[in-house]
């Protein structure tokens, strides 16, 4: 849960994302992938002030956890792109982005990501209900200023919700 007082805008949306199902946190820069199962995160989202520096704690203090300055977050971007661990599949991400280059060197502004783990089943199928969350969570905050999503994901989202 997040503390009262400066909350950036994006803060509701990253609470949302880690609520995903089968899902993890990614933070990726040149030769470095890390992935956090959300579901194993614990208590989500806090602020955490430490001799005047501020940053986001996701996770519990006493697991696994890391700190992100969420308020550096200026756009959400929903994406769909096949992905080799998912058998050239298409995997669902909410990308959380910077003005600047947040050194990923697959999308240079992608500061941090939720992605899908398991959106499919093992004969291939969409496992509806992994899928559902996340074009909810789209559905939710695709009105909020600065989030928007790639034409592939629309497409999808639209198939989903017919």
């Amino acid at each position: 849960m997040s503390e009262a007082g400066a909350r950036s805008w994006v803060v509701p949306i990253v609470e949302d994302a880690l609520r995903l199902p089968d899902a993890s946190l990614v933070i990726y820069r040149l030769r470095t992938l890390v992935e956090f199962k959300t579901d194993l995160l614990g208590t989500g989202l806090s602020r955490f002030e430490e001799h005047g520096h501020v940053s986001w704690q996701i996770g519990a203090f006493e697991s696994h956890h890391c700190h992100l300055d969420i308020d550096a977050v200026t756009r959400v971007a929903f994406g769909a792109e096949p992905v080799g661990c998912q058998g050239g599949r298409l995997n669902y991400t909410v990308w959380f982005e910077t003005a600047e280059d947040a050194g990923n060197p697959y999308r240079p502004n992608g500061y941090f990501s939720v992605t899908l783990n398991r959106p499919y089943e093992l004969d291939g199928s969409p496992r509806h209900d992994i899928f559902g969350a996340m074009f909810d969570l789209y559905a939710k905050w695709r009105h909020q200023d600065g989030v928007d999503a790639d034409a592939a994901f629309v497409r999808q989202w639209r198939s989903f919700i017919r």
